[in-house]
């Protein structure tokens, strides 16, 4: 049983490499678009579908955005419901069966060593610190254009505040790769723990070692959905910190 914390590289484009946890991305993302131009080209006014499911996460984080913020509110939705379908997208895609069991097996000094071919993308630290860092910098540039720079730096006066900004990339990042890689982990030990207890590794331990699989992976979804509305719902607060909050 092997755990790596990094992601592990699996070609290279020139001289940008590839991870099993970008080709898991791309994934998320390519099917978050193609789920988008389907529902736009056979747009209905009685949703249904991925339609249907697409306009309720919409209209769950607008109404969340007008009881928190206001009816201005409605501008910041784009961001946070894409915040939330990438990551739960994400989330979810890491559960397919092999992703994490599917790989290559590659020798590393002297020695054979299995490098899966895709891994969770919330598995992996630069993606999540991505996001954060992303949410932060949104944050300031909507404080901006809500009061304008000058009153928006007043905000920083306490240097203080610079840290707590700085601070939420990080706690945002580690909180969302913590669960997940958790996640990832906890898999892991249930897929091999039969095995270890029974020394048996045939193909008829795959019957029990579902069944006994079936609790984490249930717990696993929930946690998903979890984190990328925490996530989401983060985001949304701290924007309205900085777009309704002015120092005089």
């Amino acid at each position: 049983m092997k755990i790596s914390v990094a992601a592990e590289k699996i070609f290279n484009i020139g001289p940008i490499p590839i991870t099993n946890s970008m080709l898991t991305s791309f994934i998320a993302i390519l099917i978050l678009a193609v789920a988008a131009i389907i529902t736009g080209k056979n747009f209905k006014r009685l949703p249904t579908g991925v339609q249907n499911v697409l306009e309720m996460v919409y209209e769950m984080f607008e109404n969340l955005a007008v009881e928190i913020i206001g009816e201005k509110g409605k501008t910041y939705v784009p961001l946070i419901v894409t915040f939330f379908l990438y990551i739960i997208s994400s989330n979810w895609i890491s559960l397919i069966p092999g992703v994490g069991s599917i790989g290559l097996n590659t020798i590393e000094n002297g020695q054979k060593v299995f490098v899966p071919l895709f891994r969770g993308g919330n598995a992996d630290l630069n993606t999540t610190l991505a996001l954060a860092l992303i949410s932060v910098v949104a944050t300031q540039f909507y404080g901006i254009s809500a009061s304008g720079i000058k009153n928006h730096l007043k905000h920083f006066i306490n240097p203080l505040e610079i840290v707590s900004e700085v601070s939420k990339i990080f706690s945002f990042g580690f909180r969302l790769f913590g669960n997940i890689f958790a996640g990832e982990v906890l898999l892991l030990v249930g897929a091999t723990i039969l095995v270890i207890m029974t020394r048996q590794s045939s193909a008829l331990m795959g019957i029990p070692g579902g069944i006994l699989q079936a609790p984490f992976y249930l717990f696993e979804v929930f946690v998903g959905f979890i984190q990328a509305f925490i996530f989401a719902v983060l985001s949304l607060v701290f924007i309205s910190i900085y777009v309704q909050h002015k120092v005089d």
